[in-house]
């Protein structure tokens, strides 16, 4: 045991040999990619904590292993081994060190349930700190690494216990759901208690810097709608009647103390009750007084932001709305903003995309994932006064391997006049001027888009879960065009709110310009035209066969073909209200602007796939296309994915649908046959 135990390289070994250099990118080698699920920074910043998932086709998951590296140099070790890391549908283990940086916590498996797992920060066995009976969810340290706070349901009642045995237990729509509580729980051993009044869904939390309060936000919904209408409060930490901070309308939530317990910052839709806004971070007194609140930022998705330790500065990624317009849409850099004011600054050098930012608590030191044009991701340190970046650990060293393709920024005019951008990945070796294959993957949302990286559309989580493998498709010989139309991401809220009442028009244009100036620019086979895409992305895939015959060959996934269904059915249907109103006073403009109105035209080959379990666009929206299709004779296919999601998370199925969806271009594009 000993120093074998923890003699590990900074890469998981894989027993299939990786090929030689120069080698094109099969679907084989890209469900063998890695991804770094978490980033953490040890308080005295001399070491990182962060995990590494690999794809497993024979457990059917996503493997998650503990890994900690010093920021002095040297080989990362494994940390963990026999011990199972919170992976269930993704990795999401929650790292965190105690504030003395002697224990790293997160959350494992204890039999089927997660539950805050801590082990030593030099290595050693991990112990389980809680044992709820339903797992824990998120959760935090006290300032003085005492106790934990985290989030888990009421247990059930001994009634409904019994009910549930003697299968006589129903659901009550909107008056039984089981809504995370907030507990707190001294450490080692203590006994947990619920703090936060039961029926109050908890979104997230913090503690105050002086560990005698908990500021957290909540809402009356719950699921998917929960942070879109929530609140903060502040609650005493021994428990007692909560005390409102902020109530407006719209998103109010992830509120965090400044270390110096002065302020409070807070990200919010500034008011606006609905999902197609801005989700700036804002700024307020500790006394919570409504007239002392200040935006940070102007127009921002809002992902994860930390606290500079002196109190006067932010660090902040943005998310969904990318960092900028133009060319730097498709970057996410670490930013930081003057809680004085002023214009936020780029911290990170170059066209990178970063994820998972922790400080350390001199404020010297940020580590952070940070994603380039071609990789998957790596840990990656900065010096904060100098403002020097260095990558800490490399996590697909093979990468260097393969000859993969270029993808840039690329831009055209739309049909008025509007620039609109995009990515192009053109296949290995591509020569300018010679025309070859084009597919056109729309993006979900509506509001979303494509960063630089391997997976495009998905460097925040395992790329695998992307249903096209676009990398394998280049190598095959496609160029992938990725449009960012209006109605996502990287025009502002204006560009957000440009498609209201209009899915299909404006943003259909602005990707049929796109097409239009590959075809210019003499990159794309007229003849060899395919478009696919997920979620919206397939709505919109669904819409375009239905508008033009222009393309050979589509594929949808997840995708919407009946508006009005989807309110009625979806569990994120109320978005719809915000897009055309609500079906009753809406109806003919949501039957207009609905792919199934318009089935006749279709003349594509289309490929549709879809997850059983999806509940953000239900299955129903594939059957019904499907047999409308079929029942006009039309050239379509229909997969449906047992288990799957709105997305899939099992390795196995990942494999499957880029199979086949590589499967179907190769046919109807006339591409050559690749190897698996």
């Amino acid at each position: 045991m000993g120093k074998l135990r923890w003699l590990v390289t900074g890469v998981l070994l894989l027993v299939t040999a990786w090929p030689a250099v120069g080698v094109k990118v099969t679907i084989d080698d890209l469900i063998r990619i890695r991804s770094v699920s978490d980033v953490r920074i040890s308080p005295d910043g001399k070491r990182v904590a962060y995990v590494v998932s690999t794809p497993s086709l024979d457990t059917a998951s996503h493997e998650p292993v503990l890994y900690v590296a010093s920021t002095s140099g040297g080989p990362p070790l494994r940390f963990t081994h026999s011990t199972r890391i919170f992976n269930q549908p993704i990795p999401t283990p929650v790292l965190r060190w105690s504030p003395d940086g002697s224990l790293i916590s997160f959350l494992g498996f204890v039999g089927d349930n997660p539950q805050v797992m801590a082990m030593s920060g030099s290595g050693g066995e991990a112990y389980a700190v809680t044992s709820m009976k339903d797992g824990v969810g998120a959760y935090e340290w006290s300032p003085d690494g005492k106790k934990i706070a985290f989030l888990t349901p009421d247990p059930l009642t001994e009634d409904e216990q019994k009910r549930r045995k003697d299968k006589s237990y129903y659901i009550q729509v909107d008056r039984n759901n089981r809504v995370p509580r907030l507990w707190i729980q001294d450490v080692p051993g203590g006994t947990p208690k619920a703090i936060s009044p039961p029926g109050q869904a908890i979104v997230d939390f913090s503690w105050a810097p002086d560990g005698q309060a908990i500021i957290y936000s909540s809402s009356k919904e719950y699921g998917f709608n929960a942070q879109y209408h929530s609140s903060i409060y502040l609650l005493p930490a021994g428990g007692g009647e909560p005390r409102t901070i902020l109530s407006r309308p719209g998103m109010n939530r992830t509120p965090r103390y400044s270390p110096d317990g002065q302020s409070i910052a807070f990200i919010s839709s500034g008011g606006y009750d609905g999902m197609i806004s801005a989700k700036d971070l804002y700024i307020m007194s500790a006394n919570g007084k409504p007239e002392t609140i200040r935006r940070l930022t102007d127009e921002t998705w809002m992902a994860e932001y930390v606290w500079a330790p002196d109190s006067h500065s932010i660090y902040y990624l943005t998310g969904e709305q990318t960092h900028g317009s133009g060319a730097q849409m498709f970057e996410q850099p670490v930013m930081r903003v003057a809680v004085a004011g002023g214009r936020a600054e780029v911290v990170t050098n170059g066209a990178v995309v970063t994820f998972s930012i922790s400080i350390s608590n001199d404020g010297t030191q940020l580590a952070y994932k940070q994603v380039e044009s071609r990789t998957s991701g790596d840990v990656y340190v900065m010096n904060l006064a100098e403002r020097r970046s260095s990558r800490l650990v490399e996590i697909n060293p093979e990468l260097r391997q393969f000859e993969l393709g270029e993808l840039k920024a690329v831009s055209w005019k739309s049909f008025d006049g509007a620039e609109i951008w995009g990515l192009l990945l053109t296949p290995p070796g591509y020569k300018p001027g010679k025309r070859v294959p084009l597919i056109v993957y729309c993006h979900g949302g509506p509001i979303g888009g494509f960063t630089y990286g391997l997976f495009p559309q998905f460097m925040h989580i395992p790329g695998q879960v992307d249903p096209y493998p676009v990398e394998a498709m280049a190598s095959a010989g496609v160029a992938i065009l990725f449009p960012m139309p209006r109605g996502g991401s990287g025009y502002g809220v204006a560009g957000f709110r440009a498609i209201t009442k209009s899915w299909g028009e404006m943003d259909y244009k602005d990707i049929m310009a796109g097409v239009d100036a590959m075809l210019e620019r003499g990159i794309a086979d007229p003849d060899r035209l395919g478009v696919m895409g997920a979620s919206y992305g397939g709505f919109m895939t669904n819409w375009i066969v239905t508008q033009t015959s222009r393309f050979k060959a589509a594929a949808s996934a997840c995708s919407l073909s009946d508006l009005p269904q989807e309110y009625y059915l979806s569990e994120a249907g109320d978005f719809m209200i915000e897009y055309f109103g609500l079906p009753w006073d809406a109806n003919e403009s949501l039957i207009q602007h609905s792919p199934i109105t318009h089935v006749r035209n279709v003349n594509t080959p289309l490929l549709i796939q879809h997850g059983e379990n999806d509940m953000r666009v239900p299955v129903g929206q594939a059957k019904e296309f499907y047999r409308a299709l079929k029942a006009l004779n039309k050239t379509v296919e229909l997969d449906i994915y047992p288990r799957g999601g709105h997305v899939n998370f099992e390795p196995p199925l990942e494999r499957e649908y880029w199979r086949r969806n590589l499967e179907w271009f190769t046919r109807w594009l006339n591409l050559a046959p690749s190897v698996n």
